[in-house]
This record gives structure tokens, C-alpha cells and sequence, in this order.
């Protein structure tokens, strides 16, 4: 057996000219991540095929969507055909309440959870939602190192023990940790309606980035940096990170960057003017947030956030309003984003710079720009009149597969009786779970170790494989074959920049 190895300590490009033999190729890659206070450790390495059909590359997802945060500890594995399309296989699953119009999903600890009616864990082997054991429940968590962050009714809790406390006015709401500092917004809306601050007597809303680390007991108020919102009632749908940066897009237009200590203010927020923010990506060195009304993905370069043009563009024979880009991942190697109102799935692929749609999550009703929303006529007259606008809730990639779900507005106890245009059984479609598949396409929690931990990606004919220290995490079809891999980078590609203390790769067969 012909055998090539090629060793590297800084990121960079290197290529493989050695020719291979064709039984299998491993990618090992050795990481240090250090402490681990919530960043994003972004990408171990990118590749091409010698034979310039494939694009394999591996690394962590940077993704927060309305509703929840990626793990940031689950590693994607992914090659990537660069002329040939794939198809994406879907299949529906049972759904996770009999009387809910909607479904939200998260991945925790390699299983998938519905939130809505209570916690169910997916059950593949029984194909049947079970009532969720998980200590965290519905609210929001996060892995951190060997422990878990839990976040929700104004609390915030580290390994089950209470590290803040409810403030005595107002509500502590959407709380996000990255790079060592727990953030949230604190609002005092008193229940009137979104207006511009004036004193604090009358409402405010402020943001909150307070130091913490595992390190420390407890959550130290008097620490905390914050920004004095200008409109009371300012909260968000979507907090970001790109390299020591946090962001944050208010309700109501604001646009908030934490960085270096302090609070800058990118957006003014605009009562007049609808403008939400409803999903973060790290994208290359870039973060894609999902917009309302455009439908469309802004890129955010650390400085600036800009409007992208037809990304993804609107389809033919709806109108180009009131969109929403709710939902985005990284799947296979590919961009996928869900639209509202019409239920959207839309697939980029890098390689060819170009979105197709790659379907509808609804069968009905047909397509119209006679309206905005779908069933706009039909249910006129009831509150709201956009309740069966058509939404991807959530987009979250585990093991060989990605896991889909869908809403009316939002998930709405089912009201026999009420909506005939939806009886007897439309209005299941929301509310539904998909799982979808296709090739070259794993990821897997691994984890978490104190120093180095080497991770390998083999691809050996049809299979792909991911180990960790030897231990094997999983495999799947890889939809290639074994080709020499050249133009290989080093901590870089599309997850963006590595962020950890050392990282050294490996290629060997």
C-alpha cells in the first residue's frame, strides 16, 4: 500500500501532490481548544479533490435560529459533489402533539427534542415521540466544557445550580454566552406599548455582557458592561458571533455589537419600520442573518450588515413582501434556508454560487401573489389574519440527517370547528416534523477534553467516517469515492476561522 503523510502546525494551504491509493484516505486533525467560555471554535480544515469533483471539509456549526442555538460542540463532517447535484430525500415523521399547529426542534446531546406540548425526544429505533428525560426540559441549554448552561424564566443556572436570580423589576429575556461574557436583554415594558425611552420609571429595555466563566460562583451584576436601549420594549429574535464580536438585532431594528468591553449601536431602531433579525450563521468569515420583510439574508463583516441581493431570491408567482428568513444551517456542505410565509426550503450551493428552491414544506394552498400571506381570504376577519402564513422552524442537522419543522405563526392550539378551510386534516401540515437525508452529509457530538484531542475523518469507498482519539463516532455514505485530497486549509473554510489554541493536521492512507 502506497502511504502519504503530511503534517501542519499553523493554518494555511498546502498541496498534496503525492498520488494515493484508492482504498481509503484519513484526515486527522489535532485540537487544543482550551478554555472553553462559549466561542465559536469554527473550522478544522477544507479540502479539494484531485479530480476537482468534490469539496470535503470539517468542523463546528456557528448558528443561532428562532428557536434555538446550535451545539457548538457537534462536528460536521461533509464532501460536497461540485458540478453534480444531490437529492434531498425526506420523509415525514409522526407528529410530536395531536393538537398543536406547530413545532419546535433542538438538538441536545446527539438527540433531537420538540419543544411545544411539552418535551419529546425522538425515538428513530420505535419511530415515535417519547416524553423528553432531559434535566433542561423546554428551556434553552448550552454545553460548556463538561458542564451545561440552562437559561429561562429570568434565571440562569450552571450544572442545575441558580447563578442569577430574577431581577426585582422587569424580566431578564433571550440569554446568549460567547467569549466568556453571559448576555441578555433586561426589559421593563410595564405593558404598554413599544415607545421611545424616556426615564426608567416609565420602561426600559438594556442590554447586559457580564464576565463569567465556570470558574466563578456566581453571575457578578456589578461587573456587567450595559446599553440603554433607546425604545422600551426592545428585545430580540437572534444573537450572533463572528470572532470576539457578539451581536444582537432587536424587534424593533436596533442593531447591538459587544466587542472589546463596550456596546456599539451599528442600527438605530425605527418604530415606523418593520426590521427583525430572526437567525444567525457563520458563513466563511462572514455571519448571514435571516431578515423580516425582505425574506433575504444580510452579511455582517464585523463592521457592516448588508443586504443580499436574491439570497435567496423571491420565487415566481408569490409576492415579494412580508418574507421572513427564519431558519438557516449548514447541511452537506451546503447553505439551507426556510422562508416564511409560504414554507419555503431553499438550498445554496458555494460552488456554483446559486439557490434553487429546493421545495415547498406545504402542499397547500397553491402559490398566489393575490395575497400575502396564504389563506389571507379565507380567514379574514380573525386575529391574526396572517395566522396560517407557512413556516420552517426549525433546521437542525444530526448524524447522516437533518431535521425539519414546521408552524402556522405560531404553534396555536387547533380549534375544531373554527377554520373550516382547513378541515378535516390541513391543518396538520403545521406543525409537522421531516427528516431528510442525503449524501456526504455527518455530524456528531464529540467530547469535551481538557488539552488535545485528535478527530479523524476517513473516507474509505461509499463510507465516511468520524473518530475521536481513536473512539468511532459514527460513519455514513459519502456519496464519493476515495479521491486524492489537494488545495487542503488548515483551520479555515466554510465554518469559518478556528478558534483554538493549537491545531496540527494529518493526511494519510
Amino acid at each position: 500500500m502506497s502511504r502519504c503523510r503530511l503534517h501542519v502546525l499553523v493554518a494555511g494551504i498546502v498541496t498534496v501532490t503525492t498520488a494515493w491509493s484508492q482504498e481509503s484516505i484519513r484526515v486527522s486533525v489535532t485540537i487544543d481548544r482550551g478554555e472553553d467560555l462559549g466561542q465559536s471554535f469554527g473550522s478544522l480544515f477544507e479540502a479539494e479533490s484531485a479530480d476537482g469533483r468534490f469539496i470535503l471539509g470539517a468542523g463546528f456549526s456557528n448558528a443561532y435560529n428562532t428557536r434555538y442555538r446550535a451545539n457548538r460542540h457537534a462536528v460536521q463532517f461533509y464532501i460536497r459533489p461540485v458540478k453534480e447535484s444531490r437529492q434531498l430525500e425526506v420523509k415525514q415523521l409522526p407528529r410530536p402533539t395531536d393538537h398543536l399547529t406547530g413545532a419546535y426542534l433542538f438538538e441536545r446531546g446527539g438527540n433531537i427534542y420538540s419543544t411545544y406540548g411539552g418535551l419529546q425526544q425522538w425515538n428513530a429505533a420505535r419511530n415515535r415521540w417519547e416524553p423528553g428525560a432531559d434535566k433542561g426540559g423546554t428551556q434553552e441549554s448550552m454545553r460548556l466544557g463538561h458542564g451545561v448552561l440552562t437559561f429561562g424564566h429570568s434565571r440562569v443556572l450552571w450544572n442545575d445550580s441558580v447563578i442569577l436570580e430574577p431581577p426585582a423589576e422587569g424580566t431578564y429575556q433571550l440569554f446568549f454566552y460567547a467569549n466568556g461574557h453571559l448576555c441578555f436583554y433586561h426589559v421593563n415594558r410595564k405593558d404598554g406599548p413599544y415607545r421611545k425611552y424616556t426615564d426608567d420609571t416609565d420602561g426600559f429595555s438594556r442590554l447586559y455582557a457580564v464576565p463569567w466563566s465556570p470558574k466563578d460562583r456566581g453571575v457578578d451584576l456589578k461587573r456587567a458592561i450595559t446599553f440603554l436601549l433607546p425604545v422600551v420594549g426592545e428585545t430580540t429574535f437572534a444573537w450572533g458571533q463572528l470572532g470576539n464580536q457578539i451581536v444582537t438585532g432587536s424587534n424593533i431594528g436596533g442593531f447591538y455589537r459587544f466587542q472589546n468591553g463596550k456596546w456599539d449601536k451599528l442600527l438605530e431602531p425605527d418604530l415606523t419600520t418593520s426590521y427583525q433579525l430572526y437567525s444567525s450563521l457563520g458563513f466563511g468569515d462572514k455571519l448571514l442573518m435571516g431578515q423580516y420583510p425582505t425574506g433575504r439574508l444580510f452579511e455582517y463583516d464585523g463592521e457592516q450588515i448588508r443586504d443580499l441581493n436574491e439570497w435567496p431570491p423571491v420565487p415566481p408567482g408569490v409576492r415579494g413582501s412580508a418574507r421572513e428568513a427564519q431558519t438557516t444551517c449548514i447541511y452537506g456542505g451546503e447553505l439551507i434556508a426556510g422562508v416564511w410565509p409560504w414554507g419555503e426550503l431553499w438550498r445554496y450551493s458555494p460552488d456554483a454560487a446559486k439557490w434553487d428552491l429546493d421545495r415547498r414544506m406545504f402542499d397547500h394552498p397553491a402559490p398566489s401573489d393575490k395575497v400575502t400571506h396564504p389563506y389571507d381570504i379565507e380567514n379574514e376577519g380573525n386575529s391574526p389574519q396572517n395566522r396560517w402564513g407557512q413556516r420552517v422552524t426549525s433546521l437542525v442537522p444530526n448524524r447522516t440527517s437533518l431535521f425539519i419543522s414546521t408552524s402556522a405563526k405560531a404553534p396555536y392550539e387547533w380549534e375544531p370547528g373554527t377554520y373550516s378551510f382547513l378541515e378535516p386534516d390541513l391543518w396538520k401540515s403545521y406543525g409537522l416534523v421531516y427528516e431528510a437525508t442525503m449524501p456526504g452529509h455527518l455530524s456528531i457530538p464529540i467530547k469535551w477534553t481538557e488539552g488535545k484531542t485528535t478527530l479523524s475523518f476517513v473516507v474509505s469507498e461509499d463510507r465516511m467516517t468520524i473518530l475521536q482519539d481513536g473512539r468511532l463516532l459514527g460513519s455514513a455514505k459519502s456519496g464519493s469515492g476515495v479521491a486524492n485530497p489537494v488545495n487542503v486549509k488548515w483551520g479555515d473554510g466554510l465554518f469559518g476561522p478556528h478558534a483554538c489554541q493549537s491545531l496540527s493536521g494529518t493526511i494519510e492512507q
